[in-house]
């Protein structure tokens, strides 16, 4: 039985959390979901941090298990003809159509500043995107070419110096680069949707991005090839009671090394394919930070994957 806002949220008070405690832990799961959880979802993830087991209707069971999942954005997403001045907190799915040169510019405080440019549609319309300063290091990634598919997230909308509608990309927003599409309509009308792909453009993939680059620049990586040791596998009881598996392999290449955590049967099934010493690709993992031991972690997903390179 799914319980409400109101119940969950006095089930919290219940356990020992003060009220301030409790909306400040609310507000800061706010900012980080960028405003895409509902109150009720973000008030089932502290009750699971506080060892609390409830359900929720808006939020998938499976999405907190030692480590919250990508969320699905699909539903989040609107068409770019839906796009108004002022809207904020926007998340779009299409294609890359034309890439603009990057530039630097100085700014009042001397400091020097990067932006840049690229066309995107998805069918409906066309607009033009804009990055600025770190964010404009994406356009350097193997995966990010005219043609390719991605999900624009907490971006807004404003007006150009021509008048013209564009979308820039916040501070907290993110670029996703060969997104999962779970909406089978979204799906086929994007597939649908095609672009003049030029014709230099290598139409093989090669895997050439290092695990420092890949790790330092994204939150999400479609993507990432090195070679592995394995730490730990190990049955962990969670809170719930509920028996689950970790695995921790190490992944290197010759530019840095990342810990990659492995939780439930994909554990199992990657434990069986996997030696010291394999080189493999893992693909749609999250880049998270591990607090306690102030480094970053690579964490599967419901849409991860291991293979062995041959």
């Amino acid at each position: 039985m799914s319980i409400s806002i109101d119940e969950l949220y006095q089930k919290l008070l219940d356990s020992g959390i003060s009220e301030a405690e409790l909306e400040k832990q609310v507000q800061h799961k706010e900012s980080e979901f960028g405003g895409f959880m509902s109150k009720q979802g973000i008030l089932f993830i502290i009750a699971k941090e506080n060892g609390i087991y409830v359900q929720s209707p808006d939020v998938n069971e499976q999405m907190y298990d030692g480590f919250e999942n990508e969320i699905d954005y699909d539903e989040f997403s609107i068409n770019i003809s839906e796009l108004k001045e002022e809207m904020r907190k926007i998340v779009l799915l299409g294609k890359i159509i034309k890439v603009f040169e990057p530039r630097e510019f100085t700014r009042k405080d001397g400091t020097i500043g990067k932006v840049v440019s690229f066309l995107f549609g998805d069918g409906s319309q066309e607009i033009k995107i804009i990055l600025w300063d770190d964010k404009v290091d994406i356009i350097k990634n193997e995966y990010f070419r005219v043609g390719d598919l991605l999900r624009i997230i907490g971006a807004y909308c404003k007006k150009g110096k021509n008048g013209n509608l564009e979308v820039h990309l916040g501070k907290r927003g993110k670029i996703v680069l060969s997104p999962d599409i779970t909406d089978k309509k979204l799906k086929i009308r994007l597939e649908n949707f095609k672009v003049d792909i030029p014709s230099e453009r290598n139409s093989k993939i090669k895997l050439s991005s290092k695990i420092k680059e890949l790790v330092d620049g994204f939150n999400y990586i479609t993507r990432i090839q090195g070679q592995i040791q394995i730490e730990v596998f190990k049955e962990i009881t969670k809170k719930t009671g509920e028996k689950t598996f970790l695995l921790k392999l190490l992944l290197s290449d010759d530019s840095a090394s990342i810990r990659v955590l492995i939780w439930g049967m994909n554990a199992i099934e990657c434990l069986k394919t996997i030696s010291d010493s394999d080189t493999v690709v893992i693909s749609n993992v999250l880049v998270k930070q591990n607090k306690y031991a102030n480094e970053k972690e690579l964490v599967f997903t419901k849409n991860s994957s291991l293979e062995l390179v041959e």
